[in-house]
C-alpha cells in the first residue's frame, strides 16, 4: 500500500514537470520565451523504465530528435535539442544521424548526463563525433568528483557545457558539490565555447556567473521551465541571457526527491507540485490546444 501511494505521489509530481506528451505543447513555452526574449532548450523525454530498446524503438526515438531538431530551427529565436544517448540505446550510427540534421539546419545538440556509470561512454562518443564539435556539447554534474577531470576533456574537445548539481551522487567519493560546481566553472572559463549556469541555486549562480564573466566567456544562466524562474533579474544584471530547458513526452521529476529531507527548497517544490498548480504564463495556450 505504501508504495502505491508513493508511486501515486511520484507520478502526480512528475506530470508537472513535462509540458505536455506531444512537441506542440513543448513549443508553446518555446514560443512564449522567445517572445519574451529568452533563449530555449526544447528537450524530448523518454520512459526511462524501459531497460531494453528494440529497434523501432530505437528509431522513433531518433525521429522524435530530428523532429526537435527541425522545430528549432524554425522558430525564430535561439535554441537548441537536449537529449539522452540510452534513447538511441548507444547506438552511434543514429547519433552520427541526429548530428548529421543538425549540422544541416544549424542547431546545436547537447547530451545530458545519466549517472557517472554513463559518463565513459558519452565521452567515447564526443570524442568519435569530434568533427561535429561546433554542434555539440556535454554536462558536467559538480555532485560527481571526476567532473572536474571530464572539464579537461571537454576543453580538449572544444564542447560547450552545460555545467549542473545532478540528480545522482558520487557513488564512490563524498562531494561537496557547491565548492566543485565553482571549480569546475574556474577550469572551464575561457577555455570552452559556453558554459551554461545551469541552477536555481542564485546565490550558486551569482558567484559562478561572476567568475565567467571575468574571462569575457560566453555564458547564460539556464532554468527548468517547471521549476520557479527566479534567475532572470539576476541574468540581467549579470548583462548574459536566460535561456529555459522545455522537456516534453514521458514524465519524470527534474530532481532528485531523496534529497527533499536534507534539501529543504526540494520540499517545498514537492509539496507545491503535489498539493498545488501554479498556472504559468504559456498554460492559458496550452489548454486552448488541448480542447
Amino acid at each position: 500500500m505504501l508504495d502505491g501511494v508513493r508511486n501515486y505521489i511520484v507520478s502526480r509530481i512528475a506530470s508537472r514537470h513535462v509540458a505536455g506528451e506531444d512537441l506542440k505543447d513543448a513549443l508553446i513555452v518555446c514560443e512564449w520565451a522567445t517572445s519574451r526574449g529568452y533563449n530555449f532548450v526544447l528537450s524530448p523525454w523518454k520512459n526511462g523504465e524501459i531497460s531494453v530498446l528494440n529497434e523501432t524503438d530505437k528509431k522513433q526515438n531518433t525521429e522524435s530528435f530530428i523532429s526537435a531538431i527541425h522545430a528549432v530551427q524554425r522558430i525564430q529565436g535561439n535554441g537548441y535539442l537536449s537529449m539522452k544517448l540510452d534513447a538511441l540505446d548507444y547506438d552511434f550510427d543514429l547519433f552520427i544521424q541526429i548530428l548529421d540534421a543538425a549540422k544541416s539546419a544549424g542547431v546545436k545538440v547537447h547530451v545530458d548526463s545519466l549517472g557517472p556509470d554513463t559518463a565513459d561512454i558519452n565521452f567515447k562518443f564526443f570524442e568519435q563525433a569530434s568533427s561535429y564539435r561546433e554542434h555539440l556539447g556535454c554536462t558536467l554534474p559538480s555532485r560527481w568528483k571526476r567532473s572536474l577531470t571530464d572539464a579537461e576533456k571537454a576543453i580538449d574537445l572544444g564542447l560547450a557545457v552545460r555545467l549542473v548539481k545532478g540528480q545522482w551522487q558520487d557513488p564512490d567519493h563524498e562531494v561537496d558539490h557547491r565548492q566543485n560546481y565553482l571549480n569546475i566553472s574556474k577550469k572551464l572559463a575561457g577555455n570552452v565555447p559556453y558554459v551554461g549556469v545551469a541552477t536555481h541555486d542564485k546565490n550558486l549562480a551569482k558567484q559562478t556567473l561572476q567568475i565567467l564573466k571575468s574571462y569575457h566567456n560566453e555564458f547564460e544562466l539556464e532554468q527548468f521551465f517547471s521549476l520557479p524562474l527566479n534567475g532572470i533579474e539576476l541574468a540581467k544584471q549579470m548583462g548574459c541571457s536566460f535561456r529555459i530547458y522545455t522537456s516534453y513526452g514521458y514524465p519524470a521529476i527534474p530532481y532528485n526527491y531523496r534529497f527533499a529531507m536534507t534539501r529543504p527548497e526540494l520540499g517545498i517544490w514537492m509539496a507545491s507540485d503535489f498539493a498545488f498548480h501554479f498556472k504559468k504564463p504559456w498554460e492559458n495556450k496550452l489548454n486552448k490546444i488541448s480542447h
